[in-house]
């Protein structure tokens, strides 16, 4: 967490409350992408309108930074949500974050690592949004195994006994024959 000093300047070593940048952990931030469905958030996208054309967090809105506290810009803003800033690097959405809270216009949460960072370390590390990847839906059903198990040896404990079986005719291994012959 970062603070900046209060611009009153009342006593030395107290902060503005309004001046705080939250960052949140890459755990945190997993978590939120994780999350389908996810309702209250709002990833605020800080990088150049090209840029977010190029690739950005799903569901991400571009306020560019040189035009942040544009009213038309700034309007997009669900002050309601949690809102989560990210940007090129972590340094611009933090000192946007900070510069909201001075001015108060709002609470604003910082994403560590900045948007490839983010792509590459947390997003295509743990396949989100690929289809590849589901953590609810186990590789092997289970309960479909045991069922099967009961129906072809019956439930409870040990499976039945079926009758030995004659030994079959033993198989008998030959040598390859060398061959010879060829240039030399």
């Amino acid at each position: 967490m970062t603070y900046c000093n209060s611009k009153e300047g009342i006593h030395q070593g107290e902060t503005n409350k309004n001046c705080k940048a939250n960052a949140i952990s890459n755990e945190q931030l997993a978590d939120l992408l994780y999350a389908k469905g996810l309702k209250g958030v709002q990833f605020i996208d800080i990088r150049t309108p090209h840029q977010y054309a190029i690739g950005h967090l799903p569901n991400a809105i571009n306020v560019p930074m040189k035009n942040f506290f544009n009213p038309e810009y700034f309007s997009k803003i669900n002050k309601d949500d949690v809102l989560i800033l990210y940007g090129e690097d972590a340094s611009s959405p933090r000192l946007m974050s900070l510069m909201s809270g001075h001015f108060k216009k709002g609470k604003f949460n910082v994403a560590l690592g900045g948007y490839n960072y983010i792509k590459s370390k947390i997003m295509n590390n743990y396949a989100i949004y690929s289809g590849l990847y589901d953590d609810e839906v186990p590789l092997v059903d289970y309960q479909q195994a045991v069922n099967e198990i009961k129906s072809k040896y019956g439930g409870g404990g040990a499976a039945k006994s079926a009758k030995p079986k004659a030994p079959g005719k033993p198989i008998v291994k030959r040598k390859k024959k060398e061959v010879s012959g060829g240039c030399g």
